[in-house]
């Protein structure tokens, strides 16, 4: 055997334990004194062993008794990284929630849809206080003229209407768009006018001709985007893009003529394109779960 070799493995030649490995790389076995470029620390005698020697067992540790009777460790499931944990598969993540989605059945757009859904809160759901709205606008109205429809008295006027009735329309759409608030960077062509309540308290009687307040959104948006320009023309708090309760949102509903002389309270999904609205139609911001 060289002289060489047996710097490395010969016991005997073991060089000082303060000026381990040459030139600074690597460490030599405390047990064989091979030099070891990745060496091991024995957490129990805390000396340097290399690959061969890494075990209590292997290099015969002196306190090995603390090894054996240490408690059994049993690996958490939890604490167990993959790769699947490292890179989770977002497609069958968004496939899982779009099946739960469909699962639970298509969102009411209606006021009739929801009378008897389970799980509304009292006060926090937005199709009660709608309806609740409507029904103390509506006792209201009979109170001064019993022979109008709720259609008229929300912003529906017919068109068909002959002499005043259809000048007043014409001077009513002049006086929405002479005086509407909205982006000011969207082009005349792309204009939708309409008339717009916020619903602050459903258990107010209001007047809505004099509270109704003019505004135009772009009829190339979608409705979420149109209904933030609307709360912040008018400076009504949104908190729409920023929160997580339900509760705290603010729903667009308009009340479409459907041959009855009620008409049909309805939500406007924010998904859908604002040219859904026509100019002259009145809308009504009623913050709530949907």
């Amino acid at each position: 055997m060289s002289s060489v070799t047996n710097l490395f493995i010969d016991k005997s030649q073991q060089p000082n334990q303060d000026d381990q490995g040459i030139m600074n790389l690597g460490r030599n076995c405390q047990y064989c004194n091979q030099l070891d470029f990745l060496p091991f620390v024995c957490e129990y005698c805390k000396k340097t062993y290399c690959q061969n020697h890494r075990t209590v067992e292997q290099h015969e540790c002196v306190n090995k008794e603390k090894f054996f009777n240490q408690h059994p460790r049993t690996p958490s499931p939890n604490s167990t990284i993959s790769s699947k944990s490292l890179f989770p598969d977002r497609d069958a993540d968004r496939r899982k929630m779009e099946a739960k989605l469909n699962a639970s059945g298509v969102r009411p757009t209606t006021i009739k849809e929801t009378q008897f859904r389970v799980g509304d809160v009292a006060g926090t759901n937005a199709f009660k206080k709608f309806q609740k709205f409507l029904s103390i606008q509506r006792k209201s109205n009979k109170k001064t003229d019993g022979s109008m429809s709720i259609t008229k008295l929300f912003g529906k006027s017919s068109l068909k209407s002959s002499g005043s009735g259809a000048s007043s329309k014409f001077v009513d759409i002049a006086n929405l768009k002479k005086n509407a608030k909205g982006d000011a960077k969207i082009k005349l062509e792309d204009k939708i006018f309409v008339w717009c309540v916020y619903v602050k308290n459903p258990d107010e009687e209001i007047n809505i001709e004099k509270d109704k307040k003019p505004i135009f959104v772009n009829k190339n948006w979608v409705i979420g985007r149109s209904l933030d320009s609307i709360a912040d023309a008018l400076h009504i708090k949104n908190n729409n893009n920023v929160t997580s309760d339900s509760s705290e949102k603010l729903n667009i509903f308009k009340i479409e003529e459907n041959g009855s002389a009620e008409g049909e309270p309805k939500l406007i999904a924010t998904s859908l394109k604002s040219n859904v609205l026509k100019t002259g139609d009145t809308i009504y911001l009623v913050r709530g779960t949907i």
